[in-house]
């Protein structure tokens, strides 16, 4: 199946099933008083966090304590403080962008990420808590708040809560047409997740609302509203999809065949002339309700790949993408000698690469001397900081692979592997969608390569670090909640191993990168 619908939408819809089984209503679990009382005290714990991040574990505590106030009141607390938690980010996210452009990360920037941490473990803690919530009024206060112009929740949670709200009786749900304006696009997104995880009950209801958003001026838009019409089995959905195969390309393209794919269990061709030609023949059936929609699947689509773009490749993952970011670790360890000897083969050939360092300069010039003109690049590079090669995207030209390549060779092996702040500020290049209107993506592309575990010296007075692989992937899921950038995680000199975590809890490295490179639509590749 295609990335498209293989993402968000369809992660939501399929796990659905699973939250209905599992909820309990818990609604009379506490009496008013005593549920006020709970949300007094969560109100004040995260207070508390705003001035001292030590507290967060207290934070989590009170919030998840929410969990026994199933009804309306319950679930807008619990929303009201999201939206103070994204207040108190915004300015500690803003400080950290600035000092990541300019620094690539420092000490100063440590305490700035651990309060963070606290921040973002309370939101993810909230988002959890919500899940829990199944009553009618809960839902619809979830559902209003998704709606809502004003409303400061991150687009991530916005997501989560679209697919909690898929149990709201069709009655209830308030479907609006104001989404298709530009700088309302994070709505809309959000209601089409909606739409897509509600699934064959919902077509009658939004299906005529989804359909509008394939005239969205927002590429994004159009792409998940293809999508979110061949989850809905709508059968009037299949000739609004025929119709705008005409005006699309690229992407949104793609979801659209993908979306007719799904919605009939048919693939006549990639053109419009043969979908329509196919309509003519056999798709009343289809349209008339007579047939079942929504059996299909897009993996049966029979792609054209003669016209794909590939430029080379990057540790034998092919360059397909418009736009990449390599992200390389250059800190101390890099320079272990690789397990396999060095050496030539051939009178007259070139070295091969013996330390991890001298493989992976040899590999980025490869791949960068394999693009073609009309892609663009960066590079980031990771130790104790994270640098960039350039602010922005740079288009392929001879000048500026030359300039990469020379920048690479001038890099020093460091200490530290902050591997945080590294793919922070790829996201940062990226463009994170929720700081742009439009939510446009710098970066479909993203290759990452460590040969460890993150290493930060710790903060706080607990002595707590702020590095631990599972945080990373969860701020990684938050920077691309719309699943625009493909990861590809290389691993270097790692060890394969079996378990998932060491005798401390935390993930070891190669499953870390696997799990980052499963979880982002990408490739996993380890060399030793």
């Amino acid at each position: 199946m295609s990335r498209i619908l293989s993402g968000q939408f369809l992660r939501i819809a399929l796990c659905l099933g699973m939250l209905g089984q599992s909820a309990v209503c818990a609604s009379c679990a506490l009496p008013p008083q005593g549920a006020k009382a709970v949300a007094r005290k969560m109100r004040l714990a995260i207070r508390q966090l705003d001035a001292d991040p030590e507290t967060g574990d207290k934070a989590v505590v009170a919030v998840e304590a929410m969990a026994a106030w199933d009804g309306k009141p319950g679930a807008i607390a619990l929303l009201d403080a999201a939206n103070t938690l994204a207040g108190m980010a915004a300015p500690i996210v803003e400080k950290r962008r600035k000092g990541l452009r300019r620094e690539g990360g420092s000490g100063r920037l440590k305490r700035t990420r651990y309060e963070l941490r606290s921040v973002d473990d309370t939101a993810e803690a909230i988002a959890r808590t919500l899940a829990k919530m199944r009553s009618p009024a809960a839902l619809a206060a979830m559902l209003q708040r998704l709606t809502d112009k004003g409303s400061s929740l991150p687009l991530w949670l916005r997501l989560e809560l679209a697919g909690r709200v898929a149990d709201l009786p069709k009655d209830k749900l308030n479907w609006r047409s104001r989404g298709r304006k530009p700088g309302d696009a994070e709505t809309t997104i959000a209601l089409l997740a909606t739409a897509a995880g509600l699934g064959q009950r919902a077509g009658d209801v939004c299906g005529g609302w989804v359909a509008q958003q394939l005239q969205h001026e927002n590429e994004d838009v159009r792409i998940r509203a293809a999508s979110a019409l061949g989850l809905l089995a709508w059968p009037a959905g299949i000739e609004l999809l025929i119709a705008r195969l005409e005006h699309e390309e690229g992407e949104v393209r793609e979801a659209l065949l993908d979306g007719l794919t799904v919605l009939t269990g048919q693939d006549p061709g990639d053109s419009g002339a043969s979908w329509r030609a196919w309509l003519q023949a056999e798709g009343a059936p289809y349209v008339g309700g007579k047939k079942p929609l929504s059996k299909g699947d897009a993996s049966i689509r029979k792609r054209d790949t003669s016209s794909s773009t590939v430029s080379g490749s990057y540790f034998g993952i092919e360059q397909t993408g418009d736009s990449i970011l390599y992200v390389f670790d250059n800190s101390l360890s890099m320079r272990a000698k690789l397990k396999k000897a060095a050496g030539s083969k051939g009178q007259g050939a070139a070295p091969k690469p013996s330390t991890r360092w001298d493989l992976c300069r040899a590999e980025l010039k490869q791949a960068l001397r394999g693009l073609r003109p009309g892609q663009k690049f960066n590079l980031v590079s990771f130790a104790n900081k994270a640098r960039s090669f350039a602010s922005v995207m740079q288009p392929v030209t001879p000048k500026n692979i030359s300039q990469a390549v020379a920048w690479i060779e001038d890099l020093k092996l460091e200490l530290q592997t902050n591997v945080f702040d590294a793919l922070e500020l790829g996201f940062l290049i990226a463009g994170r969608g929720s700081g742009d209107r439009y939510y446009a993506s710098e970066v479909d592309t993203m290759f990452f390569l460590s040969d460890g575990a993150p290493t930060i010296p710790k903060l706080g007075r607990s002595g707590m670090g702020p590095d631990d692989s599972d945080r990373i992937l969860a701020a990684v899921q938050r920077w691309n909640a719309l699943g625009r950038v493909h990861i590809h995680a290389v691993g270097i000199g790692l060890p394969n191993r079996k378990k998932d975590r060491n005798n401390k809890g935390v993930l070891w490295p190669t499953i870390f990168l696997k799990k980052l490179a499963e979880q982002n639509g990408g490739r996993f590749v380890l060399r030793r």
